[in-house]
């Protein structure tokens, strides 16, 4: 954080994807949060899935242990907030290189479970948008006075 700004390069969180075992992107907004899991155990391969948002690092563990039980112990994960809009991820490069990750780690192909979960995304931000124009979950600051 600088000056009580998020502060994200964007070229270090690719550096990081490029590292981590497990990667969370999570959306405030929503509450939710994408999950890629590139270990493997002898019967179960790499993963890519959307979670309800935990509330720390260490409850992001628990929950990967219950998700995926009998896999090896995490080594390096990366949490990264998204603030930003959901098209945002595509147009940074970022969901591209979470799918070649996922491509690196499992002979599978990766896009149809992404691209599922990217259109899941886009329905929940504009779910929350309309929430914003018309739902009781906001309220206004500011408002015009009325004459």
């Amino acid at each position: 954080m600088t000056n009580n700004h998020f502060y994200d390069d964007l070229n270090d969180v690719k550096a990081n994807i490029l590292e981590a075992d497990v990667i969370s992107i999570f959306f405030p907004n929503f509450k939710k949060s994408v999950l890629v899991d590139t270990r493997s155990t002898d019967t179960d391969g790499p993963s890519i899935m959307l979670t309800p948002m935990a509330r720390s690092p260490r409850e992001r563990i628990k929950s990967m242990e219950k998700l995926r039980p009998g896999f090896p112990e995490v080594k390096n994960m990366i949490l990264i907030p998204w603030l930003r809009y959901i098209f945002s991820l595509e147009e940074s490069g970022i969901w591209e290189l979470l799918i070649k990750r996922l491509d690196q780690s499992t002979l599978l192909n990766s896009n149809l479970a992404a691209n599922t979960i990217l259109n899941e995304l886009k329905n929940l931000e504009n779910l929350e948008l309309l929430e914003v124009i018309k739902g009781d979950k906001y309220q206004t600051i500011w408002s015009k006075k009325l004459n």
